[in-house]
């Protein structure tokens, strides 16, 4: 494994199938250290001599941290002292993977304090991740034999027999297990492990459905549920959870194995390196189960450390955002454009912001400098496109559109924003040929075949309109969306034929789903056409220039920003 100032997570998947509560085992090293360098005693000739990496290329932080370390249980008065000293130094260079030098730092700490069953449990993990399974499997058991409650050691206890081949002591250790907490996911999904070691592939089945019950997002169990089904010859739910177990799903089922399990000593090992990224990938995984407050938390811890990293204050405050505090973004934001101003995701999540706020102009200048700092990003310059079309300039949205295009070929919103500036320019001829020429490649989206019918039967454009190819396209789709805008649609099409009472019918369907959602302002804003349709005239008119279509962007919130003007306003 590659030696880089990273967070490293053992016992585990990829990132998505880590699924613990609170359960994170970080680490913070630097390229090309030996593992286990020759060190000097720090204590009497009972206690093993531990040696210090070599720091250089660790961030600073990690760097204080560890020489801070390194010199307490020299500082240390008593032996619970000295235990404490080496115990924590031991945490770091576990944290850190220094496993070499950590083993007889935890090894002293334990020796000095025989019944402080954390340095035990460490040792434990540190054989497991080392790979020398008996030697955990040993240490684990002497945590039982001091705290026989202990959930963890005991799921702890099944995974490490399940890898060593012995299904049936792993049987036994989840039995404890399953007395403590019966109900646990965990439980089920390492009963689910055992029953598919011992091939009883529907047994397997049973526990590992009984576990996504419990916990439906751990995707972790999705890999030996498709096995067990595999096995089984159901070849169809394999491919189904085999879809679902997404990446990492290679066969490791460590990741699951912690799915819904707080483990309070392994949580603390998570964090207790100083390091932004250590900070940052608790952050990711917080934001990947939703928990925006946390994330922001782990952001700011991240930023705390390391203040001059302006990617990082992006996502911290990017994290302040999703948590409800967009002031607190943007300050974030104006402080990374500080350190460095040509940040493109910087101002383009300013952009954002702006426009949420409902300051059209101002994110539409920070959308056009995000695209001259990165030409390559396809999202910057459709936000740019949006907001263009939005505020009436339409040449300049096409050509955005177009410039997405050329980044993202296939890009549907791409293609139907150029649509639709080409209908709000009149420039219905072209409108029908991009429709026509898009709509079949994206028969999934109603919303082209829809706009196409549209132009077809309301255009003012004697040679564009057609309508009863307009009728077959809005047939297909109002079998399955039944929507104000599908009914509207129709009411065109009908009315572009000469049938007004079946026109007025439709529109009169789309205002009464106006008024019953509480909209009745919508409402009366369908009831111009109408006032058309009873009188025997045809729309000529696709679309309001305030439907939804001609008016692409986020919901605004005026009080986004709050009241008080913030710098850069």
């Amino acid at each position: 494994m590659a030696r880089d100032e990273r967070v490293a997570v053992t016992d585990r998947g990829a990132l998505r199938h880590r699924i613990w509560c609170s359960v994170l085992i970080a680490s913070h090293v630097a390229c090309g250290v030996a593992d286990n360098p020759a060190g000097v005693s720090m204590g009497s000739i009972d206690e093993l001599s531990v040696g210090l990496p070599a720091l250089e290329g660790m961030h600073p932080s990690v760097q204080t941290q560890l020489r801070d370390a390194y010199a307490l249980p020299e500082r240390a008065t008593s032996s619970a002292e000295r235990s404490e000293a080496y115990g924590t130094l031991g945490m770091l260079l576990l944290a850190a993977e220094y496993l070499g030098s950590a083993e007889p730092s935890l090894r002293n700490a334990r020796r000095l304090s025989p019944d402080n069953y954390r340095w035990t449990y460490y040792l434990a993990h540190l054989f497991k991740q080392r790979g020398e399974l008996s030697r955990a499997v040993e240490y684990f058991e002497l945590v039982h034999e001091q705290r026989p409650d202990d959930f963890p050691p005991l799921i702890w206890l099944s995974s490490t027999y399940l890898t060593l081949g012995q299904p049936e002591h792993a049987q036994l250790w989840l039995a404890k297990a399953r007395a403590l907490r019966p109900g646990a996911a965990v439980v089920r999904f390492q009963e689910g492990r055992v029953a598919s070691a011992s091939r009883d592939y529907e047994l397997a089945v049973e526990h590992l459905t009984a576990a996504l019950r419990v916990e439906p997002d751990a995707t972790g169990v999705h890999y030996p549920l498709a096995m067990a089904y595999r096995a089984l010859g159901n070849l169809k739910l394999a491919e189904y959870h085999l879809a679902q177990a997404g990446a990492g799903a290679d066969g490791n089922f460590e990741g699951g194995v912690m799915l819904g399990l707080a483990d309070p000593l392994m949580a603390e090992l998570a964090t207790v390196l100083r390091s932004p990224r250590v900070h940052r990938d608790l952050a990711l995984e917080a934001d990947a189960r939703g928990d925006w407050p946390e994330a922001a938390r782990q952001f700011r811890l991240a930023v705390d450390v390391d203040p001059d990293d302006p990617l990082m204050r992006v996502s911290l405050a990017m994290a302040y955002d999703r948590a409800g505090d967009a002031r607190a973004a943007w300050l974030e934001l104006q402080e990374a454009i500080r350190l460095e101003p040509v940040l493109a995701q910087a101002h383009y999540v300013m952009g954002t912001l702006l426009e949420r706020s409902g300051r059209d102009d101002p994110a539409i200048d920070r959308f056009r400098v995000a695209s001259i700092y990165d030409p390559s990003s396809a999202e910057v310059q459709l936000r740019l496109a949006d907001a263009l079309r939005r505020t009436g300039r339409f040449d300049d949205a096409l050509t955005a559109y177009r410039q997405v295009l050329e980044l993202e070929i296939e890009s549907g919103a791409a293609r139907f924003g150029e649509a639709m500036a080409l209908v709000r320019l009149a420039r219905y001829r072209e409108a029908r040929e991009r429709l026509d020429a898009v709509a079949p490649r994206f028969p999934r989206e109603p919303a082209f075949a829809t706009a196409l019918a549209r132009v077809l039967a309301a255009s003012s454009d004697d040679q564009v309109r057609d309508g009863r190819r307009a009728l077959e396209l809005i047939n297909r789709v109002v079998e399955e969306h039944k929507t104000t805008a599908v009914a509207e649609t129709m009411a065109m099409v009908l009315a572009e034929l000469g049938q007004f009472r079946g026109a007025v019918e439709w529109q009169q369907v789309a205002i009464d789903v106006a008024r019953d959602a509480g909209r009745p302002d919508l409402a009366e804003q369908m009831s111009v056409n109408l006032s058309r349709y009873i009188r025997g005239e045809p729309c000529r008119t696709p679309w309001r220039a305030d439907e939804p279509e001609q008016r692409p962007g986020p919901v605004v919130d005026p009080a986004l920003l709050g009241p008080n003007p913030l710098p850069g306003l």
